[in-house]
């Protein structure tokens, strides 16, 4: 395997020997020194008036040296956008109204292009509204492709979201409706684009519940349409869930993250989903935007950080029978250029775990009952709890983390788990715990560590507003197979006695016996005297 490196103008290609055996390329790229060469110039390809309101621009891509950051493009010659798309949709804009746009490009050094060519469309004229029919005109029946209606519709669920994916067969804005009843009265969506093929996320449902739906098109005309009305079932966990990802981190270098991990090597036929939001972990496979699916372990989401400071992940492992790990998460934090001891433009987000002091519950939210003796520990036959003193768990087998669903009050959006690197403490891997398929308990079930020693596990709470209202702490040691101390059950001290008391029986009767063959002797000799 190879690494290329990046630097101010250079490609080197230099051997790179990882421990992880399916990789594929790493990119580092160190951004210095001086670079004066600007992009190509992009190409205007199209300006469409799709509506009164709207107009669609499309370009060419541009070329760069380096690195192209995106596109900045111009309405008479005011900047409306800057993109790292070559599509861009302008919309509330006048109807019957003539509008020019260009657009540039620029790099990571701030080189700008030459601009583009120039190009004008005039927005669509207001529908006018028909007389009143007094007759139908069989002769001329209207045209079967300009008839407004749905295409296509795949609606995709899981634990707490659904995914509607369509298609309508001229460009439309939509509103969309759901609930648990007929009045749709649980949240809407509205989108005001006009397009062809939509795609929109419902978040924040409840896991196996059914839910109705009614989505309304509109169309550059003005015509409202009801499109469906139908419903979706979200889904539960499969009974086995299986774990997740071992040794997740983050490398973030200028605006691009870079992901690595380890696959459960207890799985077969499985491969990750990543998720990625900018307000928060996302909670299931759909909570957010996909970045990333695939057998892997690594991948390097250029751009990341361009527009927001800070990216969160969520990795789920997808097994082969389809069932979904509880997510492993991790944080990409934009720094700034000069960070000491980094280089520049450098962090790696996997993080030590400070020792901070624990939060109940009961001290920020109303009084639930909830204690760290819920919060169970299971390993095979064994469990414990976080009120033990002493947590033994084997360093070569999964291990699950469980809190009773009922012990939780509803509030509560988001519990993220966070194990300390016994072997390096300035290491630290975080999950989420999800609701498991019987709805019985929150669960997240973590990877064989395979390394042994002290560390230290901790629980957080969030409620829906991202504040943390409860934080738990416990020391546990992971230890190898044959140094595990063994667990002696009541019926094995059993027959140890019994096997005890037996031999000291066989014993008495012997010692017995030779008294016995003894007192016969000096009997004999007795006789004879």
């Amino acid at each position: 395997m190879m690494a290329r490196l990046v630097v101010a103008g250079f490609i080197l290609l230099l051997p790179f020997v990882s421990l992880a055996a399916d990789t594929s390329e790493f990119i580092i790229s160190v951004l210095g020194g001086d670079d004066s060469e600007a992009p190509s110039t992009p190409t205007l390809l199209s300006v469409d008036p799709v509506a009164t309101s709207q107009i669609d621009v499309t370009w060419s891509v541009s070329t760069d040296n380096l690195q192209l950051e995106g596109y900045v493009l111009f309405r008479d010659g005011v900047s409306i956008a800057t993109t790292t798309l070559t599509t861009y949709m302008d919309t509330g804009l006048a109807s019957e109204t003539l509008y020019e746009y260009e657009v540039y490009a620029y790099d990571s050094f701030g080189n700008i292009s030459s601009t583009s060519n120039a190009m004008a469309t005039t927005t669509l004229a207001p529908p006018v509204v028909p007389p009143a029919a007094t007759s139908t005109d069989t002769t001329n029946p209207p045209s079967a492709t300009m008839v407004f209606r749905l295409v296509d519709l795949n609606i995709v669920t899981a634990r707490n979201s659904a995914l509607l994916q369509f298609e309508t067969s001229l460009p439309s804005r939509f509103a969309l409706r759901w609930g648990r009843t007929s009045s749709y009265d649980d949240g809407f969506v509205i989108n005001d684009t006009y397009q062809r093929t939509h795609r929109t996320i419902i978040n924040e449902l409840e896991p196996g519940t059914n839910y109705l739906f009614e989505l309304v098109g509109y169309s550059p005309s003005g015509r409202e349409v009801v499109l469906k009305r139908g419903d979706f079932t979200t889904t539960y966990e499969t009974a086995n869930t299986p774990a997740n990802v071992r040794n997740l981190a983050v490398q973030v270098v200028d605006t691009t993250a870079t992901l690595s991990w380890q696959m459960p090597t207890e799985l077969n036929d499985s491969q990750v989903r990543i998720v990625r939001s900018h307000l928060g972990y996302p909670s299931d496979p759909y909570d957010g935007a996909v970045v990333y699916v695939g057998a892997g372990t690594s991948f390097v989401d250029t751009g990341a950080l361009r527009q927001y400071e800070t990216q969160y992940y969520t990795v789920f492992v997808i097994a082969a029978d389809g069932s979904v790990s509880s997510g492993a998460v991790v944080a990409a934090r934009k720094v700034p250029l000069t960070t000491p001891g980094t280089g520049p433009g450098t962090t790696t987000a996997t993080g030590s775990l400070p020792s901070l002091p624990d939060i109940e519950i009961g001290s920020t939210t109303s009084a639930f009952g909830f204690s760290s003796e819920d919060i169970k520990l299971l390993q095979g036959n064994k469990e414990f709890t976080f009120k033990d003193a002493d947590i033994n768990l084997l360093s070569s087998e999964v291990f699950t983390i469980r809190i009773p669903y009922g012990a939780l009050p509803d509030n509560l959006k988001s519990i993220i788990v966070t194990l300390l690197d016994p072997a390096d403490g300035s290491r630290s891997y975080s999950f989420l715990l999800r609701i498991n398929k019987d709805r019985t308990a929150y669960e997240a079930t973590i990877a064989p560590l395979k390394v042994e020693g002290v560390t230290r596990l901790q629980v957080e709470i969030f409620d829906y507003e991202r504040k943390l209202v409860g934080r738990y702490q416990q020391l546990l040691t992971f230890v190898h197979p044959e140094m595990a101390p063994e667990v002696i059950f009541p019926d094995k001290i059993i027959m140890a006695m019994g096997s005890f008391f037996s031999g000291a029986w066989l014993i008495f009767l012997a010692f017995l016996l030779i008294l016995f063959l003894l007192y016969r002797r000096s009997k004999q000799t007795e006789d004879k005297l």
